[in-house]
């Protein structure tokens, strides 16, 4: 790479600076990324630092982390710093103060190869900014990374106090000045150039570009105040697969107002946020040699959960635009007038997955996923639990995967089994099922291995995973050795009788009878025994009292009222019950759980996910229904969502009943213990 004169770069540097100084009251904040050491092996650990440099101090959320496939996360921190110099205002001399908030990441590949650490994404001032997505070279475990080498002529060392804090080479500071010219064109109205990574702003989330839609809806009028365009991805899927949709405003005049009247319901589609923004941001954009004025309403993964024709129906918008006219002296803008606009219907097509070639173990998992099978424990004893963990993990929807069929060996007990989900913004998800085993039998124990099916949309067919299997050795439990905590026992022990020593403390000499003293009353103790102390003591004790008796009789109005909605609720169910449609009766068996919830924990209803609502809920009650509420909520979710294909026994006309007739018993108990406690307090 040809070097730069050093004078053209302390120049280009010092127009930076004067740059940065001259849209300093506009907040100007630039994110950076760096990792020390460079060059790592597999299981050594390195820091992933994430700069937010500003020339103000700007309201900095935590960054949010990429989906860190390849890495495991051991732990974060932060730190900050503030200087000031003296700069030229227009006021003359004045202090300007630089802030520098730094985010540390301690990470450990857990493999080798070239693996993609994807942008971190940073909420500054309610605005969304992403750091350099980077791709790291990890050497195989066991060998020597390439030792970094010393700072050489071509890396081009800034001088001491040249440039931010944080900056050391003029490649910094070159990126700084592109991004500050980045900057500047957005707030021209102009488009900025793409990054030095070659991700063009607003190109997707975690550094994946935004795949390129298939379908762009276009405006019937183009005269219109403004129209909602509908992008989508795919218009023709398998069950499962995944379409990206967004949908985007175009005006060509002044939105005074915004009101999103109706979202779409999506139904038919397992539904994913990928982002929904709050506040608007408007960017140009020519449309059909028009100019407009564009800004993104929100974007959505969806996954079609039955073959057919699926609908993403309209998108609903009210707002007051004052729209641009010809005047005197050129454009001007008229007077408001309050519009309502919805976006196009878009028709999807969902082919079934094939019947032939699919194989016994595919529990509903349409992607590209992988699966790997551990066991957290290092020593494993007869009659003490250990936890296995299943991780499916890749790109699709990795939610509506259910375990497959394991043979486990006649000397393990399955004791109980949880799962917890998650899908990221780039696509990818996972799924983690954490299995606690209990060894029955000393000697070897090998936790088998299985197959996992995969359908794969891109290539139209089924595929095969498989874990290893695990040997272990159980080892004979220790005699009188106290299990730790978690571990499931037999009978409680009774209590140990008190060792002699003890015995003899307790009797040995005691204290002598307490002797009774007097002393004079202070000066101030008088006014505490005046008839006015007393009054006002009693009248604090009876407004107290008043209060807490409203706050129990509307907590008892509120029980009784639970009790009594979701008495005519289950009426109203047991009708969606006879018809048998396994959809419907999932989607109301979740309305009554949410509406129990909601109920138990002083709300209305619930419509945050169950783990927060379970949260506010008194602890005696979460600690013995909220396990079963969370596995039974997990079933209708599956019965409500997933593919029609992975539902196996869930939509039989046995299970069926098995399970409403259980959510009933659970429910009821839950209001019961509800009414009684609260009959106890009164």
């Amino acid at each position: 790479m040809p070097r730069r004169d050093p004078v053209i770069k302390i120049g280009s540097a010092l127009a930076v600076v004067l740059c940065s100084v001259s849209v300093a009251a506009q907040a100007l904040v630039s994110v950076q990324s760096s990792v020390e050491p460079r060059q790592v092996a597999v299981g050594q650990d390195f820091v992933y630092t994430v700069t937010v440099l500003s020339l103000d101090a700007p309201n900095i959320q935590k960054p949010r982390p990429p989906d860190l496939d390849g890495f495991e996360l051991l732990d974060t921190w932060e730190t900050n710093s503030v200087s000031q110099k003296m700069v030229t205002t227009s006021k003359g001399m004045d202090w300007q103060k630089q802030t520098r908030t730094m985010f540390n990441y301690r990470l450990r590949p857990t493999r080798a190869g070239r693996l993609a650490l994807g942008a971190f994404e940073v909420q500054i001032d309610g605005k969304t900014h992403t750091s350099q997505p980077l791709v790291i070279d990890v050497a195989a475990a066991g060998s020597r990374p390439a030792a970094p080498s010393a700072p050489s002529d071509e890396e081009d060392l800034l001088p001491p106090g040249m440039g931010f804090p944080g900056m050391r080479t003029f490649e910094d500071m070159e990126r700084m000045e592109e991004e500050i010219f980045n900057q500047l064109l957005r707030r021209r109205g102009g488009g900025a150039l793409p990054g030095p990574s070659g991700v063009p702003p607003g190109a997707g989330f975690g550094g994946v570009p935004r795949p390129e839609p298939q379908l762009r809806t276009l405006p019937k009028n183009p005269n219109e105040a403004f129209f909602i365009q509908v992008e989508v991805d795919k218009t023709e899927v398998y069950e499962g697969e995944q379409v990206t949709v967004s949908w985007y405003i175009y005006t060509r005049g002044q939105m005074e107002t915004l009101d999103r009247v109706k979202f779409p319901d999506l139904r038919g589609f397992w539904k994913e946020i990928i982002e929904e923004v709050p506040t608007i941001q408007f960017s140009e954009e020519i449309v059909n040699g028009i100019p407009y004025r564009k800004a993104l309403l929100a974007s959505h993964a969806l996954f079609p959960i039955k073959s057919g024709t699926a609908v993403i129906d309209p998108y609903k918008i009210k707002s007051r635009v004052r729209a641009a006219s010809q005047g005197f002296g050129g454009l001007a803008l008229g007077r408001p007038i309050e519009y309502t606009k919805s976006s196009q219907p878009v028709n999807i097509k969902v082919k079934p997955l094939p019947v032939e070639g699919r194989p016994a173990s595919f529990t509903g998992a349409v992607g590209n996923f992988d699966v790997n099978a551990v066991v957290d424990a290092d020593r494993v004893v007869v009659g003490q639990p250990f936890t296995l963990r299943v991780r499916f993990e890749g790109a699709g929807n990795a939610k509506g995967i259910e375990l497959p069929a394991i043979q486990w060996p006649q000397t393990v007990e399955v004791y109980d089994t949880k799962s917890e989900s998650r899908f990221f913004k780039n696509g990818r998800s996972y799924k983690q099922f954490e299995i606690l085993l209990i060894p029955r039998e000393e000697g070897p124990l090998v936790i088998p291995s299985f197959d996992f099916g995969v359908f794969d949309p891109q290539k139209g067919g089924y595929e095969v995973r498989a874990t290893q299997a695990i040997p272990l050795q159980v080892q004979p439990g220790i005699p009188g050795a106290v299990p730790p905590a978690g571990s499931v026992t037999g009978a409680e022990a009774p209590p140990a009788a008190p060792s002699p020593a003890r015995a003899e403390n307790l009797r040995g000499d005691r204290l002598p009878p307490p002797v009774m003293a007097f002393q004079n009353a202070a000066p101030w103790a008088g006014w505490f025994s005046g008839l006015p102390f007393w009054v006002a003591m009693y009248l604090g004790v009876c407004g107290v009292l008043v209060v807490k008796a409203r706050l129990e009789l509307a907590s008892n109005q509120r029980r009784r009222d639970l009790s009594a909605n979701f008495r005519r609720r289950w009426k109203i169910f047991e009708k969606t019950e006879k018809s048998g449609d396994h959809r419907k009766i999932g989607a109301e068996m979740l309305n009554l759980y949410y509406l129990v919830l909601g109920g138990v924990a002083g709300e209305q209803g619930a419509s945050e996910e169950v783990k927060k609502v379970l949260e506010r809920i008194p602890p005696s009650l979460r600690r013995d229904f909220g396990d079963e509420i969370t596995r039974r909520i997990d079933v209708f979710q599956t019965m409500t969502f997933a593919p029609e294909e992975t539902l196996g026994d869930l939509k039989s006309p046995r299970r069926l009943e098995k399970e409403i007739k259980e959510s009933k018993n659970l429910l009821t108990a839950l209001v019961r213990r509800l009414t009684e406690s609260q009959d106890e307090k009164s």
